[in-house]
């Protein structure tokens, strides 16, 4: 499926790099679990745990200050050619539903629920 906005750019003939970030600020990472929770109608209660005690190769946590930067990417070249960003709660629920779709794999990315527990 093309982005709507992607096939805008090659309509007009308009050529670019853009980064393909959300508004500012950025969204925070219980921010992201909260919306992905409304999305599925759930609630949820976020708990902080130290970090340390995730795999930092987990996603969406970074052990390293120094990949902060990627986070901080401006999105004000593509806003000022015309893309505009799929609100977030749209975008979990199309990921939602296509999930959803392809049946329950096996996890290959992620905590066990035991490790989770271990963590709470």
């Amino acid at each position: 499926m093309l982005d709507l906005g992607v096939g805008s750019l090659l309509h007009d003939d308009r050529a670019g790099t853009y980064n393909a970030v959300g508004p500012e600020p950025a969204t925070t990472l219980a921010e992201l679990v909260q919306t992905c929770a409304e999305a599925a109608g759930s609630t949820i209660e976020l708990v902080p745990v130290d970090p340390a005690g995730v795999d930092p190769g987990f996603p969406l946590v970074l052990g390293d200050p120094s990949w902060d930067v990627m986070f901080r990417r401006s999105a004000a070249p593509a806003r000022a050619a015309g893309l505009t960003a799929t609100p977030l709660v749209a975008t979990a629920e199309a990921v939602l539903a296509w999930d959803r779709s392809r049946g329950e794999p096996d996890l290959s990315v992620g905590l066990t629920p035991e490790r989770e527990a271990e963590l709470l």
